[in-house]
Order: C-alpha cells, then sequence, then structure tokens
C-alpha cells in the first residue's frame, strides 16, 4: 500500500491533469513546468531584497541548474518536486506578508511528503537569523520536526515494518560528524552543492544548519539506504531552496562590505557554466548522440507491449509499469529469496519474483546494466529468479 512507503497526500491533485492528456507522460510535463514555475517565486524573492533584476535573472539561472534540480528531472517523476516548487513560494509568502498564501504553501509542503516537515524545519533555520521572523522560525522548526514524526506514525500503520527510512542517530556530536562525511558519495554532495554557489551559502550560519538538517535524515540510514546518499539522485533537488536563500544572505553581508551584489551573481553564473562543462551533469546528455538512439532493448519491449492483449492481466518491473498503467489490472513483480526444501536451483534460498496470482503475464526486460530502480535488484538475481520459476514450471 503506497501509504506505507511513503505519505504522498498531494499527489491526487494532479489527477486532473490526465483530462488534458491521458498519458502518463503528463507528469514529466508538469514536473518541468512546476519547477520552473518556483523561478518566478526566486525572482520576486530577489527583488524584495533590494538586488537588482539583472542579479535576481542571474541567481534564477543558478538556481535552476542546480545539480539536484538536473538529477530530479532526469532520474524520473517524484513526489519530491511538489515540495521543492514550493518552498520558493513559501519563503517569498513569508516576506512578502502574505499570510493565507503563506499558510496554503506550509499546508500544501506538509501534505506533500512525510519528509517535507523537516523542509519546513530546514526553512525555520534559515529565518532564524533573520531579525523580524524569529518567532516564525522557531515554529516552523519545532512544528515542522513534530509534522515529520506524525508522518512516520501515520505510515508505520500502513506498512507491515514499519517506517523504514528512521534515520539511526546519535547524541555523539564526533560521531555524528562522521556520519555525515564518512564515504566518498556523501563527501561528493556537500562539495557539489556548495560549490554550485560559489561557497557563498558558508557565510550564512541558517544555511549550514538547514543542509545539515537535510542531509541528516538521509545521512544517518543505514547501509541499506546508501542509494539515498548519492549525489545523483532526486534526493539533493531539496537543497536549492536553502542555498539560495544561504546565498541571498552572504550578498547582504557583502553588500555591506561595498562588494556589488550584481557582479558576485554574474560570477556564480560564470562558475555554474564551468562546474556544468567538469562534472558532466545530465544536462550535458542533450549533447550526446547516445541519449537520442532508440537502442534494439527499447524497440523490443514496445513490440511486447504492443502484442499483449490490451484486457490482459500483467505483472511487470517497477520501470515498465509506467508504460502499461492504462491497463485495467497491472501488478508489480518484486525480487524476492525463498526457501525451497526442494533446492531447485542447487541451494534452499533461491530467488524468485513475487507478484498477484491475478496476473496473466509477467513482462520482464533482461537487457544488461540496468539501475537499481529499475528492476529493485541486480540484473542477475531477477534473471535467476526467472530460471528459478521456469524451471519450477511457474512460468513458460
Amino acid at each position: 500500500f503506497i501509504l506505507g512507503d511513503h505519505l504522498t497526500l498531494t499527489l491526487p491533485f494532479l489527477a486532473p491533469l490526465f483530462l488534458l492528456w491521458e498519458d502518463v507522460r503528463m507528469l514529466l510535463i508538469f514536473q518541468a513546468v512546476w519547477i520552473s514555475a518556483s523561478l518566478i517565486a526566486i525572482f520576486k524573492l530577489v527583488l524584495l531584497r533590494k538586488f537588482s533584476s539583472l542579479a535576481a535573472l542571474a541567481l534564477g539561472f543558478v538556481y535552476s541548474l542546480f545539480y539536484g534540480i538536473q538529477f530530479l528531472v532526469f532520474f524520473d517523476f517524484h513526489p519530491v518536486v511538489i515540495g521543492v516548487g514550493l518552498l520558493p513560494w513559501l519563503a517569498y509568502f513569508l516576506e512578502s506578508k502574505q499570510k493565507r498564501l503563506f499558510w496554503l504553501m506550509l499546508i500544501l509542503l506538509l501534505l506533500t511528503q512525510e519528509n517535507m516537515g523537516l523542509a519546513l524545519s530546514s526553512l525555520g533555520l534559515l529565518y532564524l537569523f533573520k531579525q523580524g521572523y524569529r518567532t516564525t522560525a522557531i515554529a516552523c522548526v519545532v512544528g515542522g520536526i513534530a509534522a515529520s514524526l506524525l508522518a512516520a506514525k501515520i505510515i508505520a500503520l500502513f506498512s507491515p515494518v514499519g517506517f523504514q527510512y528512521a534515520p539511526q542517530l546519535t547524541l555523539h556530536p564526533i560521531l555524528f560528524i562522521q556520519q555525515l562525511f564518512d564515504s566518498t558519495e556523501k563527501q561528493q554532495v556537500w562539495l557539489y552543492s556548495f560549490a554550485w554557489f560559489s561557497f557563498l551559502p558558508l557565510l550564512s550560519p541558517g544555511a549550514i544548519l538547514a543542509v545539515t538538517l537535510d542531509l541528516a535524515q538521509y545521512f544517518t540510514t543505514g547501509p541499506e539506504f546508501a542509494r539515498m546518499w548519492s549525489p545523483f539522485m532526486h534526493h539533493r533537488a531539496i537543497l536549492a531552496p536553502y542555498l539560495l536563500l544561504g546565498t541571498l544572505d552572504a550578498l547582504s553581508w557583502l553588500k555591506t562590505k561595498k562588494i556589488n551584489p550584481q557582479t558576485v551573481s554574474l560570477i556564480l553564473v560564470f562558475g555554474v557554466l564551468v562546474q556544468q562543462l567538469i562534472f558532466h551533469f545530465p544536462l550535458n546528455k542533450l549533447s550526446k548522440p547516445a541519449y537520442w538512439q532508440t537502442e534494439p532493448w527499447m524497440k523490443d519491449n514496445k513490440q511486447l507491449m504492443e502484442n499483449i492483449p490490451p484486457d490482459a492481466r500483467i505483472a511487470t518491473q517497477q520501470s515498465l509499469i509506467p508504460h502499461l498503467s492504462h491497463r485495467k489490472e497491472i501488478y508489480l513483480a518484486w525480487p524476492r529469496v525463498h526457501d525451497f526444501p526442494s533446492k531447485s536451483c542447487g541451494q534452499v534460498s533461491c530467488w524468485w519474483l513475487d507478484f498477484d496470482s491475478k496476473a496473466q503475464w509477467l513482462f520482464i526486460d533482461t537487457h544488461p546494466n540496468q539501475w537499481i530502480t529499475q528492476l529493485l535488484e541486480t540484473n542477475e538475481h531477477v534473471t535467476s529468479a526467472l530460471t528459478n520459476m521456469e524451471r519450477e514450471g511457474k512460468i513458460k
């Protein structure tokens, strides 16, 4: 049950989009438009902070190309994009004193996913250091943490294993800091995140605390969730609003030192272009001919989809479900290890694919080098599962 994984309560609001185009790719269009629309809030917020329009355009450019946002768009559709798009508006409505719209954005944010309470807390940490906002900031920090804890409890009610993403926190300060930096991927996240804004957010204590709080929920989980440490996933997109606000704080301080914020903003644009060139983030893929090629396995999958009867009940892997999402009955095929006393695979424990017994067809793509998010296991284990199931007569 989906609410036993993530508490994504704003997804039903996207249903009317399918009246415009009844295709799952509508979600990808929404994602791009939603992220782009948040740039309006960024632009208005920069102007509200008394910076020039050129600085606002430059910072909007830097924000929109943030490496985490690039990987979010490249990865697939994910509900976290809703939260990323809401945070700039939340900050703008807070600073422009539009209370009703601020509360609307806050409620939508908390409904988006269970960890958006922590996102609200991170935003509160940024305003904790700004005069005139401290009471609101404290309320956001405390209320956000409470909201995420409540959401985790609700998820546990719908999940047979409880809330599985709970961090393994330690109260020892040195060990806690070590957890934040004890792998190459974690170190890359810190580097890419602050380097994208030319390390200016390091001048903002609120930004440092906001980023630390956000990353701590991922970096203190066990090794079974090591995929969430990666800089190359959708998780990092949420850092963009915090780092942008930290950059604005830094520019305000530099302004008091007679350093032109407009010039600094243009330097940030140059830095982003250099990093894009050096680190080959997803936007670079658009210039690669291989990105646009239709590979043989894609043609095979398309042909198979066309040949399966439209009323057939299908079980398939995670990455193919969107392509078959308009069928009436479709089920997820999930790799599992089962014990067989007969030792049908040469040992007691064998790989197997679990899926609903009502499924008539099993559709699995066996081309090599698929991501774990496509099959939910390694290629080798899924291939082994298919072999075992065929040997036992479960599939033919």
